[in-house]
């Protein structure tokens, strides 16, 4: 029953309807048997009572191996699951039939790999993984626990999906706001499997090493750059005080001076687009680039590509590669 997929009540109500079939064949007969009444009716007595307490001593023996049963098959398959995820990620060959099969998981397709994690526990998380999943375009997606507050998952969707994770803020209810969530690019069959786990995976180094509080959903290339540079963080941070000089400081007025340099350098130098993404006037701006220019010791003009990603770095690692006031 439990290898064929039967739950255990399907398996227990067998014994239930046969002691609903001995009990109404006993009831028939015994008086056929015995003609005292009064010794039939206690006859009768003690063999339902003998009936109650075999039904009740046999269900626990049945439902007892029943659940042993069903913890070696789920074992089996976790370990055989298991087994062919390891595989996939370390980049070995495999029998892709095989693969597909055993994690009930299309390797053919586009994969998205994406890890949730909790900082507490009390979420379903295996759960949620599978709506992200289908918020990814996969109807079903593989979920791998890695901890008991982390989970690994991959969506497989076709070729003319197009996802965008930024749209799960808005469309996932209750538990949302306590997850929080790292995506990998897409990337085609059995060697996008493993390279979208990487990245969902240095995602979420990115988002650890940020020091944010509240959780959030982030895709990879959002920080492809900032986890480039960020690889050795010694480097990146000897690399942000080059490009900055005293700009980079963990003080509350660099920071604003950093954040309107930063908008005016994606704005192509638009003042009023700066301002406009900023929510302050063009003056204010102007202002703040000003005395960002004098803290960094030179004009926004010199390096700017170095400058951009100097900029790009500290605004999404925060304090891990600024220095102390």
């Amino acid at each position: 029953m439990a290898s064929r997929g039967h739950s255990v009540d399907v398996m227990l109500r067998f014994y239930r309807l046969g002691h609903e079939y001995f009990t109404v064949k006993l009831s028939e007969s015994i008086t056929d048997w015995i003609e005292d009444p009064a010794v039939a009716l206690r006859t009768f007595v003690d063999l339902e009572r003998f009936g109650f307490r075999y039904i009740d001593r046999i269900s626990s023996l049945v439902a007892a191996e029943y659940v042993a049963e069903l913890d070696r098959l789920q074992n089996q398959a976790r370990a055989e699951r298991a087994d062919v995820v390891r595989a996939l990620l370390a980049g070995e060959r495999v029998d892709i039939a095989r693969a597909e099969r055993v994690l009930s998981h299309r390797l053919t397709g586009r994969q998205i790999g994406f890890v949730c994690w909790v900082d507490d526990r009390g979420v379903d998380l295996e759960g949620f993984a599978r709506q992200v999943g289908r918020f990814l375009g996969a109807g079903h997606s593989l979920v791998v626990a890695d901890s008991p507050l982390a989970v690994w998952g991959w969506a497989s969707i076709p070729g003319d999906v197009r996802t965008s994770p930024i749209g799960m803020a808005t469309e996932f209810p209750g538990e949302r706001d306590k997850v929080h969530i790292a995506v990998g690019s897409p990337h085609p069959g059995a060697a996008g499997f493993r390279t979208s786990h990487l990245e969902a995976l240095r995602t979420r180094r990115i988002i650890e090493l940020s020091g944010r509080a509240a959780p959030s959903i982030t895709q990879f290339s959002d920080v492809a750059l900032v986890d480039a540079i960020s690889r050795d963080l010694d480097a990146a941070r000897a690399f942000v005080a080059a490009q900055l000089g005293d700009l980079a400081r963990d003080e509350a007025k660099e920071r604003s001076e950093r954040a309107a340099l930063l908008a005016v350098l994606d704005a192509q130098g638009s003042l009023a687009t700066a301002a406009s993404t900023l929510g302050i006037h063009r003056n204010t701006v102007l202002q703040r680039m000003r005395r960002a220019e004098e803290r960094r010791g030179r004009p926004a003009t010199i390096n700017i590509a170095e400058l951009h990603a100097a900029l790009l770095v500290c605004d999404v690692l925060g304090a891990s590669v600024l220095r102390d006031s």
